[in-house]
C-alpha cells in the first residue's frame, strides 16, 4: 500500500559482479541506513561507502533520488553491492527486520512499477512497456517494448481515441435529430470513420510480442477437428477417448506430456449443439481460466474456424492443423483467425496418425513452459482486441441501428480508455503488476 516503505532486489536473480537493492517510500534513507554508511543527503546524490552485514563491512555504493523526481515519484534509495547471493539474502533480512518498526516490508511482484502508475510518473501503457522489455526475446521486441515505455504508442491510442469520439459526436448529433426536427446525418457521415481506425488498431496488436506462456495449454476448435488424438500423439499414449462423433469430449480433460508441461483436451465448438453440448461448452469456458494460453487446433481436411477461437481472451501459442495426412494441401490459415491473432504466431502441421509434426509441437510446448507463464503485453493485447472488436461492430451496425453502433463505440471507448491512463480499470491493473517479477 502506498504509505509505507518496500524493498526488493531490483537486478536480476544469482550471482553477478553486482546487484542493486531499491528501497522506495517516505522512509526509504532511514531504513537504507540501517545496513549503510556513511549518512545520506536529502538530495539526489550518488555516495560511496560501504554496508554492514553480520559484523563485516563491504564497499558499496548508494544512489539518492528525492521525490517526486525517481521512478516511483517517491524517495528512492538504491544499494549497489557485491552481486554475492548470500549477501543479498542477508542484506535484504536486516533491512526488512530492522525496518519493521518503521513501516519497511518486502515489496510485492511489480509493486515499483504500480507506485510509478499511481503517482503519475507512468501511464498504464508506459507500464507494460517495462514488462515488454524485460522480456523481450529479439531486436524487434525491444524496440516494441522501448516505443511503449516511452509512450509513444499512447499517443497513438490518444488519437484513435480522438478519433473515435469525432465519429461518435455524429452519430449522437444524428440520433438527436432524428426525430424531424432536422434531417438525421448520413450514417456514411460516420461509419466511414471507422475502418481507417480498425486498420490502425490491427496495426497496434501487430506491434506487440507473441506471448511466451507455458505449462497449461487449451486445445481449442471445433468438434471432430482432432484435438482428442493430438493430446494422445502429444502425450505418447492414450489419456483421451477418440471418436469419429462430433461432440465425443463433453469434458475438459488434462493431458501431462512432459514434466510441468500439460494441454487440456476440450469440447469442440458444434453447428447445432444440443442441451448437453452447450452445457459441455458452459463448462469449458468456466474452467479454461486454468490455462495460461490456448492452441488454434484447425482440421486440415475441413478447414472451418471455431466460433471461440475469435472470442477467447486466451493467447494463442500456436495454429496447429491436424489430420495433416488425410491431404495433399494444407489450407491457409484463415483470413479472420490471421486477423484476430495480430501478430507472428507459429503455424505447425501435424498428423496423430503418422506422427508428422507431433515433436515439433512438443518441443514447441516445452520451450513456452520453461519461459514461465508471463503474457507480456498480455492487457494491452485484450484491451486492443476488445476495442477492434467494438469498431467492427459498430460499423457493421451502421446500416441496420445507430443506437448499437453508439454502444460498440462506447465499449472501444472504454478499452482505449484503460491503455491510454485517463480510465484506469482496478482488474486492469491487477493484472498487469502481479506478472512483474520482484523489485521492477
Amino acid at each position: 500500500m502506498l504509505g509505507d516503505t518496500i524493498v526488493a532486489l531490483a537486478s536480476a536473480a544469482g550471482p553477478a559482479a553486482r546487484a542493486v537493492l531499491r528501497l522506495s517510500g517516505p522512509r526509504a534513507r532511514e531504513a537504507a541506513a540501517t545496513v549503510f554508511a556513511p549518512a545520506l543527503p536529502a538530495r539526489r546524490a550518488q555516495v560511496d561507502g560501504f554496508v554492514r552485514v553480520r559484523g563485516g563491512r563491504l564497499a558499496a555504493m548508494a544512489l539518492v533520488m528525492v521525490a517526486p523526481a525517481s521512478f516511483t515519484g517517491e524517495d528512492v534509495v538504491e544499494l549497489h553491492v557485491p552481486g554475492s547471493v548470500l549477501l543479498v539474502q542477508l542484506l535484504l533480512e536486516q533491512l526488512v527486520a530492522d525496518g519493521r518498526a518503521r513501516g519497511v516490508r518486502q515489496a510485492l511482484p511489480g509493486e515499483f512499477t504500480a507506485r510509478a502508475c499511481q503517482n503519475g510518473r507512468l501511464e498504464l501503457a508506459q507500464a507494460e512497456g517495462v514488462l515488454l522489455l524485460l522480456h523481450a526475446a529479439d531486436a524487434q521486441q525491444a524496440a516494441a517494448a522501448v516505443q511503449w515505455l516511452r509512450g509513444g504508442l499512447s499517443a497513438v491510442v490518444l488519437e484513435l481515441r480522438s478519433r473515435l469520439q469525432d465519429a461518435l459526436a455524429l452519430l449522437e448529433a444524428g440520433l438527436d435529430f432524428a426525430d424531424g426536427e432536422i434531417d438525421g446525418l448520413d450514417a456514411a457521415a460516420w461509419s466511414g470513420m471507422l475502418p481507417p481506425i480498425a486498420e490502425r488498431l490491427q496495426h497496434l496488436l501487430a506491434a506487440l510480442p507473441t506471448a511466451a506462456p507455458g505449462g497449461e495449454v487449451l486445445l481449442l476448435g471445433r468438434a471432430n477437428a482432432g484435438k482428442s488424438s493430438l493430446a494422445n500423439a502429444l502425450a505418447g499414449r492414450a489419456e483421451v477417448l477418440v471418436a469419429d462423433v462430433p461432440g465425443t469430449t463433453r469434458d475438459l480433460l488434462r493431458v501431462e506430456i512432459a514434466p510441468g508441461v500439460a494441454v487440456w483436451d476440450a469440447p469442440g465448438d458444434l453447428d447445432d449443439p444440443g442441451v448437453a453440448d452447450a452445457a459441455a461448452l458452459a463448462l469449458r469456458e468456466r474452467l479454461a481460466g486454468r490455462a495460461a494460453a490456448m492452441l488454434a487446433v484447425l482440421d486440415a481436411t475441413v478447414p472451418s474456424l471455431a466460433p471461440a477461437l475469435l472470442e477467447t481472451a486466451l493467447p494463442c501459442l500456436a495454429v496447429v492443423w491436424t489430420k495433416a495426412d488425410l491431404t495433399a494441401v494444407v489450407p491457409q490459415v484463415p483470413a479472420a483467425l490471421a486477423a484476430h491473432l495480430g501478430g507472428a504466431v507459429p503455424v505447425l502441421t501435424t498428423s496423430a496418425a503418422t506422427g508428422a509434426g507431433i515433436a515439433a509441437l512438443r518441443a514447441l510446448l516445452e520451450r513456452s513452459a520453461r519461459g514461465g507463464i508471463v503474457d507480456a503485453g498480455g492487457p494491452l493485447r485484450g484491451a486492443l482486441r476488445q476495442a477492434l472488436a467494438a469498431v467492427r461492430a459498430a460499423h457493421a451496425a451502421a446500416r441496420h441501428g445507430a443506437e448499437v453502433a453508439a454502444a460498440e463505440l462506447h465499449t472501444a471507448l472504454t478499452a482505449l480508455d484503460g491503455i491510454a491512463g485517463s480510465h484506469s480499470p482496478e482488474q486492469l491493473l491487477d493484472r498487469i503488476y502481479r506478472r512483474f517479477c520482484l523489485g521492477k
